[in-house]
């Protein structure tokens, strides 16, 4: 599904589901991103469960620690934000997992259909967009808060800021939050009016850089230092 459709949070709450803390033996956790290491991975997986840095970096001697956490283990392992659409790598990893007891599963999510097809033994579940009616929700109750009073003029120009999120909760979610720090209906105007609604591409691009624009400067100045790392 797209960026910011709500993939790593669902993920999240199965994880954390008191179901599944109490049907598995072990949960282990490990965002992929980008880069699907076989070694990172399987290191991250050793040092999830182990509470304690691995300094072992050959493949061999990882796979050796691995199977013997694992080893007759009912194991969850949530794989998040995989992008690598390379199958030999999977594979390399799958052979790896095999040694835990029945009942194991991974979750994997991705933005990337060849990667759900790739991993998946199960038809992947696709999120859907929020419907404008849920959008709007969420984003009221990041940009009113618990007050009772809801101005109309905000209201009627935070409903066609809503339309402008696509569904994407984490849009409504963020842009929620910077509304949540204007009261002027000037302000909300400009946030509805703004140009960078226009831009073509990634649509979780526009909201991205409103949310952006509009910290204080000395914020601004520690997101551009972090940017800096990778």
């Amino acid at each position: 599904g797209m960026g910011g459709g709500g993939k790593t949070t669902l993920a999240q709450m199965v994880y954390h589901d008191m179901t599944v803390v109490q049907h598995f033996d072990k949960r282990i956790w490990v965002c992929a991103l980008d880069d699907f290491d076989v070694p990172k991975i399987v290191k991250a997986i050793i040092e999830s469960v182990t509470k304690r840095k691995c300094k072992v970096s050959d493949m061999d001697p990882l796979k050796e620690e691995l199977r013997e956490i694992l080893k007759s283990k009912r194991f969850l392992l949530v794989l998040d934000d995989v992008w690598d659409e390379n199958e030999a790598k999977w594979y390399g990893l799958q052979d790896v997992l095999t040694v835990g007891a029945e009942g194991s599963s991974v979750i994997v999510t991705t933005r990337s259909m060849k990667v759900s097809s790739i991993v998946g033994t199960v038809e992947a579940y696709q999120l859907r967009p929020l419907s404008e009616h849920d959008c709007w929700l969420l984003f009221k109750k990041l940009a009113f808060g618990r007050s009772t009073e809801e101005p109309q003029n905000l209201v009627t120009i935070g409903q066609k800021i809503v339309k402008k999120c696509g569904g994407l909760p984490l849009a409504a979610k963020m842009l929620g939050t910077l509304m949540s720090l204007k009261s002027k209906e000037q302000e909300w105007r400009s946030v509805m009016r703004s140009d960078i609604w226009d831009l073509r591409g990634n649509q979780i691009l526009p909201w991205l850089r409103l949310s952006y624009n509009h910290l204080p400067s000395d914020l601004k100045q520690c997101f551009r230092y972090c940017a800096l790392f990778p």
